[in-house]
């Protein structure tokens, strides 16, 4: 098999002039269409459906049907998802958390903060930047190390995250304005190139000629602040809390827990100044400099969980433990109305040694009264 793009125009073929990335791929693979699809890009005015084979004459024919009749409108929310959370941070990026669906149930999963390629909750957007060449016409750079990667299972539901501009966080490489394939890490073989993702280097399996131009499009990671907060409309109620990490784990840095609020509703007349909207923390955030605290503080433990799995990119490598809150009910309520969040950062964003440390909150989402 040898993975095909299909190209469209976002301006001239789709009746609204827009693509919901999501809702094409769900409707390609609802569709007759026999050839497996791998993921929808777009970039500019370019969209492009990679399938893992060719298509026939007759499913190529279903896929112009369906970009002819595509709304152009996200899927509900009822699948899983990463939702905007309206906010951003220092560097002015946007915010994403990601969930699971069956609402008012709402899962809240943290990066791994041993990873920093897996910081997309405030990741930098790269347009279109042309990579440096190292010298072999195979191996070529990138301005920034810590790419995001949401290829290789390393972020809990990343086949559906999107930034604030509703663009994928997949990489996109092309060569000489003509997109390229990643290696697909199920296969293990084949593709146009990989992609180093900590270093921030594109490697190509064919050299290319001295003259070829490669443009990338990326995110790489800003910092390590991850955000819960309820949708417009809503109270977001945080049910249990759970740490869990990796045996190996290093602790390097101070786990912070902040809540936030808009400075209108909590402190009108305490802050002088502070221009409308500003959302300020409320009281001292919650600070676990060690495992200690962490275990001090949490109501109970499970039992470490084994490795499991063959040793392969999809194995859990390591031992884990799991640190566990469980809230009264009512007792952490976050209201839309008072533009209450909890922010979730490594205090000097510190990458962790070891395999891996999440966080992972479940809620339940309520309309407000």
């Amino acid at each position: 098999m040898s993975a095909t793009k299909y190209a469209y125009s976002i301006q001239n073929d789709f009746p609204n002039h827009k693509v919901a990335t999501d809702r094409l791929l769900s409707e390609v693979r609802e569709s007759a269409i026999i050839t497996a699809v791998d993921y929808v890009n777009t970039s500019g005015d370019d969209c492009d459906v990679w399938f893992k084979d060719a298509l026939s004459v007759g499913d190529e024919t279903v896929l112009d049907g369906l970009v002819a009749a595509h709304s152009g409108e996200p899927l509900p929310e009822n699948i899983p998802t990463v939702i905007t959370t309206g906010r951003t941070a220092g560097d002015g990026s946007p915010l994403f958390s990601s969930r699971k669906p069956d609402s008012p149930k709402l899962t809240f999963i943290t990066p791994n903060w041993c990873d920093k390629t897996t910081w997309y909750s405030s990741s930098t957007y790269v347009a279109s930047e042309v990579a440096e060449d190292s010298g072999d016409h195979a191996t070529y750079e990138l301005d920034h190390q810590n790419v995001i990667d949401t290829y290789h299972g390393l972020i809990t539901f990343e086949d559906y995250l999107k930034d604030g501009e509703g663009r994928s966080l997949r990489v996109a490489v092309k060569v000489n304005a003509v997109a390229k394939t990643e290696q697909d890490p199920h296969l293990g073989t084949g593709g146009d190139y990989t992609v180093d993702y900590a270093l921030g280097k594109i490697t190509f399996l064919a050299a290319l000629q001295p003259a070829d131009v490669v443009t990338v499009e990326y995110h790489y990671a800003a910092s390590s602040t991850y955000v819960i907060a309820p949708a417009s409309g809503k109270i977001l109620i945080i049910d249990k809390v759970e740490v869990q990490f990796s045996e190996d784990i290093e602790m390097k840095d101070t786990f912070l827990f902040q809540a936030y609020g808009l400075v209108d509703v909590f402190a009108p007349q305490l802050i002088p100044g502070v221009p409308s909207g500003t959302k300020i923390p409320l009281g001292d955030p919650l600070a676990y400099k060690t495992l200690n605290d962490l275990l001090d503080d949490s109501n109970h433990a499970y039992p470490s969980y084994p490795a499991i799995g063959n040793g392969n990119w999809r194995a859990m490598k390591k031992a884990a433990y799991i640190f566990a809150w469980d809230y009264d009910v009512g007792a952490t309520n976050l209201h839309s109305s008072y533009g209450m969040e909890i922010r979730v950062s490594l205090q000097h964003d510190a990458v962790c040694g070891g395999e891996f440390a999440t966080a992972t909150f479940y809620c339940t989402s309520e309309d407000e009264p």
